[in-house]
């Protein structure tokens, strides 16, 4: 069993992350179309309409998340989701293709092992939802702790997100470079 604060700063967390994934595509959805095609991976009459999906599905995942009744299903779906993406990145860089644009929303980083890496974390933490929780009551402190917590996690996940960032530049310099 997991506790319910457990519970309630993960379901947060992802729902926070969906919610800025979403919107990133949502209010770029030229750009986030052009990336999903510069995967090559979908036939070009898939593209647009997965474009308009992903983020409408990442958006129905907030809410899902958030609901103790939908958050398994959501979990699950959150899995999948994680896992197709990683899938998408794996391939290109198979295929010799790190240059390209993740498409994750925000600021432009290109495919690395690294991102491949946090979806597989992220994948961790949505399977955590699925553990039964435990009856033991939510109180006051408990409010407080889960907004501090979520902060925290908020802080350390765009911590690593420009580390990698920055990895990736100085890879790139150093490659140019020499």
């Amino acid at each position: 069993m997991i506790d319910p604060l457990i519970t309630l700063i993960i379901s947060l967390s992802l729902a926070l992350l969906f919610f800025m994934a979403a919107r990133h595509k949502m209010n770029a959805s030229r750009q986030f179309q052009s990336q999903l095609a510069a995967y090559e991976l979908l036939p070009e009459a898939l593209v647009p309409i997965m474009a308009k999906l992903l983020p409408l599905i990442e958006m129905a995942l907030v809410f899902l998340l958030l609901i103790p009744l939908t958050r398994p299903v959501a979990a699950l779906m959150a899995m999948l989701l994680l896992a197709v993406y990683a899938t998408a990145m794996g391939i290109n860089l198979l295929r010799g293709r790190s240059e390209i644009d993740c498409g994750c929303g925000g600021e432009p980083q290109v495919l690395s092992d690294w991102l491949m890496l946090r979806n597989f974390v992220l994948m961790i933490g949505s399977g955590l939802l699925l553990v039964p929780v435990s009856d033991r009551a939510v109180g006051a402190a408990d409010t407080v702790l889960l907004i501090l917590m979520t902060a925290v996690l908020a802080m350390a996940y765009l911590l690593v997100e420009q580390l990698v960032r920055n990895q990736a530049v100085l890879s790139n310099r150093s490659s140019n470079n020499g």
